[in-house]
């Protein structure tokens, strides 16, 4: 009879998974940070272009990597918008993802998110250079990180 496989476990026989040019591997993941100063819709438009969403992460080692991603790119800790957001709840208590992941870890700054002044509905990693989490308003321009699937590519 005929079974089918899911691709990411039929891929494990074929050949370790890959990311495309300019992309980053890390935890089964590929990252990449985009200079370009867009809006949060605008960045996030710009990951599903290429095949994945503002990033996500879920754990201090993928917050410290993305961290580091964009000091590497661009020679400092570039406040940058990765997937979090709010932009669906009024009462700025449930936030999630972009890419549909299950919101388990954030670092929030102290006292963050705080909604200052209102509409701050997504999220921006590296506030002023430093090591936390904050809310912003989405119309804000910021470069970006993005994450996708790695590549399934077969031995030939």
């Amino acid at each position: 009879g005929y079974s089918a496989f899911p691709l990411a476990v039929l891929c494990m026989y074929i050949t370790a998974p890959s990311c495309p040019a300019g992309w980053t591997r890390f935890g089964g993941r590929c990252f990449i940070f985009n200079s370009s100063m867009k809006t949060w819709t605008d960045a996030e438009c710009s990951c599903q272009t290429l095949g994945g969403n503002l990033a996500s992460y879920h754990s201090t080692a993928e917050y410290t990597f993305i961290r580091e991603l964009t000091r590497t790119a661009a020679g400092s800790y570039l406040t940058a918008w990765v997937g979090g957001n709010d932009r669906e709840n009024v009462s700025e208590t449930v936030w999630k993802w972009s890419d549909g992941s299950q919101f388990d870890f954030t670092n929030w700054g102290n006292g963050e998110p705080d909604n200052s002044g209102g509409g701050q509905d997504c999220m921006e990693i590296n506030f002023n250079g430093r090591d936390y989490v904050n809310d912003q308003r989405c119309n804000s321009q910021r470069g970006f990180v993005c994450v996708r699937d790695t590549n399934c590519s077969f031995v030939s």
